[in-house]
């Protein structure tokens, strides 16, 4: 407390004072906090808190249009630590890679500028995406035996060497890990590939690439290999924040098998449900799972740490909530009397068959992503692709084009089944320049022999 407010306490504290002292005393104590109001802080104009907060939630090809809008938000939205921010933001599913179409976003505000990555060296239609995490791809191209990191939102891509003893199946099981923390400038990245030790011996071990010194390690020691028969190349997901990083994969044998570069731990867990059914998934950096369970689908989380894991369940979505059946409105001018009873009748026809396609068990899970708590369930019914929130109970649905429909497919190329799929988040996400030291070596040398000779 200041002298003046003091002495105006202790002026008012005498009862001898005259009541204009007293008066002129209470003015005094209420002078000091009305300068303070005076002196705060005058609020940031909108504009700029629009620029510098609401920005980051924008989707990139939104953030890339809105670059016209000032001088000032062109310079943000072209900022490197505005793309690590945007990276780091929280946000859902933009959509799938499929091989048939390329990537299909729910919203059309999430398109990329092209869904076949025409923008990477690589042979036309071969492209394979991997792994998605945080808005960084890796791909694979067959033809070219060519393995590169790329943004599809920004058309920024990077090479990556070949891992050391090449995979021998069609798709390598591959994870991206990224740390989409506010520190990291470069996009440094890692990227976890499980290899089988011999062909059909249902034994994996783990290899690592990280961008930071741009060469492939062999996990070392007994515990770096694990039993997982019938591994599916394709259910790869990461979880975990910072360093922490884990790469998870499915089984068809009802487990998923986890690994963390940075502990060097595997960790093995069996599935909460039917096993035939289900798909595992990130939300907010943990793994969940969908299983179905009956007309239902279950949505698990996964708790505990290593050693000690388990399945929580933390919600339930019934089929039909999911894929609702689809009804045909009639307008006045499009028939009257016994045309809209025909049309009624063919309305229920459909719907008929809806219902028995979901008795007959035609509703096929995929997996999922996202930076939110709750996780988006993902259901592949015909050509219908659903995403459905599980906090929201909103739906985001998309039209698997039909490749008889397509002019540029292939005449052989059989409709998507949800076989082989990678799910993407739409980011500004930096993609770091890998330091390629000549052909890649094995950094750790303890295995008794490599894949290809055990």
């Amino acid at each position: 407390m200041d002298q003046t407010a003091s002495a105006a306490m202790s002026c008012c504290d005498d009862a001898s004072t005259s009541e204009d002292q007293q008066l002129a005393c209470r003015q005094a104590s209420r002078r000091r906090p009305r300068e303070r109001v005076r002196c705060a802080p005058a609020p940031a104009p909108l504009a700029d808190v629009v620029r510098e907060h609401a920005l980051l939630h924008l989707t990139p090809a939104a953030a890339a249009r809105l670059r016209l809008v000032h001088p000032a938000w062109a310079r943000r939205l072209a900022s490197p630590l505005f793309a690590v921010a945007h990276a780091a933001t929280p946000r859902r599913m933009s959509g799938l890679f499929v091989p048939t179409s390329g990537f299909l976003p729910f919203d059309s505000s999430d398109a990329v500028p092209s869904r076949t990555l025409a923008f990477a060296p690589a042979s036309p239609g071969s492209i394979t995406v991997l792994s998605s995490s945080h808005g960084l791809a890796c791909c694979f191209s067959p033809a070219d035996d060519a393995y590169f990191l790329c943004n599809p939102a920004t058309a920024s891509w990077a090479p990556v060497p070949c891992p050391p003893c090449r995979p021998t199946w069609p798709r390598p099981a591959m994870v991206v890990l990224f740390d989409a923390s506010p520190y990291n400038f470069r996009g440094d990245y890692a990227l976890v590939c499980a290899a089988e030790v011999a062909p059909g011996s249902g034994a994996y071990c783990f290899k690592v690439f990280t961008s930071g010194t741009g060469a492939w390690r062999v996990a070392a020691g007994d515990d770096a290999i694990v039993p997982a028969e019938g591994l599916v190349a394709a259910s790869g997901v990461a979880t975990g924040a910072g360093g922490m990083k884990t790469a998870w994969w499915r089984t068809s044998v009802g487990t998923a098998v986890g690994y963390s570069p940075a502990t060097g731990r595997v960790e093995i867990v069996l599935c909460p449900g039917d096993s035939g059914m289900w798909e595992i998934g990130s939300a907010g950096g943990k793994l969940h799972c969908a299983v179905r369970d009956g007309s239902d689908v279950a949505v698990f989380r996964l708790i505990g740490e290593h050693g000690s894991c388990s399945w929580e369940e933390v919600t339930r979505v019934s089929v039909t909530e999911l894929l609702p059946s689809r009804q045909v409105k009639l307008s006045e001018s499009e028939g009257s009397g016994d045309d809209c009873e025909l049309e009624s009748a063919s309305v229920a026809v459909v719907e008929e068959k809806e219902v028995r396609r979901l008795d007959d068990d035609g509703v096929r899970l995929l997996g999922f992503q996202g930076g939110a708590a709750w996780p988006e369930v993902v259901v592949l019914a015909g050509r219908r692709l659903v995403a459905f929130d599980t906090r929201t109970r909103r739906r985001r649905e998309v039209t698997v084009p039909d490749p008889e429909e397509e002019e540029e497919q292939d005449e052989e190329q059989q409709r998507w089944d949800g076989a082989e799929y990678a799910v993407h988040t739409n980011t500004l996400a930096l993609v770091a320049p890998a330091v390629l030291a000549g052909e890649p070596m094995l950094v750790d040398e303890s295995l008794s022999a490599p894949p290809d000779e055990a």
